[in-house]
């Protein structure tokens, strides 16, 4: 292990076979969809549009925006919430045309260990690994990569990515950016946990190559040598960061993993140009179901135990939850009004008459046995808190579980439609949705106190997700401009309840432009400026992703 890194140099074509767009008229008229992400933050400009092919076109780009001292916004797929691709002037460079797998290979403990570029999705990528057709160019296919490809498809086993984030359309290197997790990763644990090695391209342009275990700091700090011989000295900050999931704010501790400051940066210490990821073996199978409680409390307790939280309720011992998904009351109440309001139309299921309140859970299976011995665990624990598995919809063929995505789909998009209606009469209307995740002995009180604060205010809200992380969702719908400015300070008042109880204000959607009071809820102003510290070693001009995560002021 070290704690000096040095430079490499930038791999790929140079600019001839770049697309860039020098026009703010035309990125505008052409391009418009490219100044935007799911966030709906703005406004947004860009002088300049540049699609970007290889790591050389990019630390090009960056070497000139760094000399000239102007902002530089990353942009992915543009599936954020949190306005971190949206440009605010200067120059906007997308990486969705650096869609390709470049290599596989067997790291020396076995694992299996596939290099892709940033822009790749999730979903495609998960494609080429099931189908064992990754699509590598031939021209980077040496020796060595034939024998490693080789290996691979004739290797019996089937192999996946695991990391699932809600929308698998999430480009790669955006995952990594912000540590994306999503229902699964209650099992599998959040992206970083399988990234094995990054290389990224710094604001000045110049390039590192970092792989997990080989540079870890010392004494709290590390040291970058450039390519004229000058060194960087990064130092540690010294906050403490939540022990739940967490996305929000650089990952530090005193001896970190040179690898982990970037995991989660989202994009302010340099641009991520390829990513090495470690793949799992395949299941046999999954046993998927939503069981159905009479009320909340009794889907909560439900959870606990699963989780095996409960010394005096032990989880039967052939029970391993893979995911476990909430869905509060409220959620199913607001899914049987849309229903009716939409009539014969409508193609949200009929629930079941009595279900106050729905958990998703999910397991891995490897033959018959074990099927069997999952399946006779999960009944134990469902009639222990008033369901049963004849309750849940389910099963493991595709047609059983139809009715189930149907259901998990259908809350967010009523809820995005209910928005998008109000925002036809006030434009400013946006969903205010919470991202807050606790200790798992406080997920009882927390949820109590979304429901004790709102508790007689006219506003519609539902309460769904993670709660196998306990990371639950609260989304409030406001109608008005007067019921969103007091949405947007209860989730203000939620996120610093949370950091009362252990909690943090972002367990996988990040800070971007939107949230930069809560990472201040979390950290407190010495924090921040310790991030801003840590930006400017890396960034001494505060060009990269500028106002993502904190103002831009501090950098000052």
């Amino acid at each position: 292990m070290s704690t000096v890194v040095r430079t490499v140099q930038p791999k790929g074509e140079g600019l001839a076979g770049c697309t860039i767009i020098d026009s703010a008229s035309k990125i505008i008229e052409s391009y418009a969809d490219y100044l935007t992400d799911e966030s709906g933050f703005g406004p947004s400009s860009a002088e300049r549009l540049v699609f970007a092919r290889s790591e050389k076109q990019i630390a090009l780009v960056l070497k000139d925006v760094y000399e000239r001292g102007e902002p530089v916004t990353v942009s992915a797929g543009r599936t954020g919430i949190v306005g971190g691709a949206v440009p605010t002037g200067g120059t906007l460079l997308s990486l969705a045309e650096m869609n390709g797998i470049v290599g596989i290979r067997r790291l020396p403990d076995g694992r299996l260990a596939l290099t892709a570029e940033p822009g790749i999705t999730i979903a495609e990528l998960n494609n080429r690994v099931a189908r064992k057709e990754l699509g590598i160019a031939a021209d980077l296919v040496t020796r060595e990569l034939r024998s490693e490809l080789e290996a691979f498809v004739t290797d019996d086993h089937a192999y996946f990515y695991p990391p699932d984030p809600t929308e698998d359309t999430a480009h790669l290197g955006a995952t990594v950016a912000t540590n994306a997790s999503g229902a699964r990763s209650f099992y599998y644990g959040a992206t970083r946990k399988h990234v094995h090695r990054l290389r990224i391209c710094l604001s000045n342009g110049e390039v590192i190559d970092v792989e997990r275990g080989v540079y870890t700091a010392a004494d709290g700090k590390f040291e970058i040598v450039l390519g004229d011989g000058r060194s960087i000295t990064v130092r540690i900050p010294s906050y403490s960061m939540p022990e739940t999931k967490n996305a929000a704010g650089y990952f530090v501790h005193p001896d970190v993993d040179l690898m982990d400051l970037f995991i989660a940066s989202e994009g302010t210490l340099g641009v991520i140009t390829e990513v090495e990821v470690i793949l799992r073996r395949r299941p046999a199978g999954i046993l998927s179901a939503l069981a159905f409680f009479g009320s909340d409390g009794d889907a909560i307790e439900f959870v606990r135990q699963a989780r095996g939280d409960l010394d005096d309720q032990p989880r039967p011992g052939a029970v391993v939850p893979m995911a476990l998904e909430f869905f509060d009351s409220r959620s199913f109440d607001f899914l049987r009004r849309r229903k009716e309001e939409e009539g014969a139309s409508s193609e949200i299921p009929e629930l079941p008459d009595g279900a106050r309140a729905g958990v998703l859970f999910e397991q891995e299976f490897e033959d018959e046995d074990s099927l069997m011995a999952a399946y006779e665990g999960w009944e134990e624990l469902l009639d222990g808190h008033g369901s049963s598995m004849e309750q849940t919809w389910g099963g493991m063929e595709e047609s059983d579980l139809t009715k189930l995505r149907a259901l998990r789909h259908s809350i967010a998009e009523e809820v995005n439609g209910v928005i998008a209606r109000a925002k036809a009469k006030y434009p400013e209307i946006h969903k205010i949705g919470t991202d807050i995740a606790v200790p798992h002995d406080k997920l009882r009180e927390m949820f109590a106190y979304y429901h004790d604060t709102l508790a007689g205010m006219d506003l519609e809200y539902v309460v769904f997700g993670h709660i196998g992380d306990s990371h639950l969702h609260l989304n409030i719908m406001p109608v008005d401009l007067d019921q969103l400015r007091v949405a947007e300070g209860l989730a203000l008042q939620f996120a610093r309840q949370a950091v009362k109880m252990g909690g943090t204000v972002s367990a996988e959607h990040g800070i971007g432009k939107l949230k930069h009071e809560f990472l201040e809820a979390l950290y407190g102003e010495d924090g921040l400026r310790e991030m801003a510290a840590l930006k400017r070693a890396f960034d001494p001009s505060g060009m990269l992703n500028r106002g993502v995560m904190f103002s831009a002021d501090l950098l000052t």
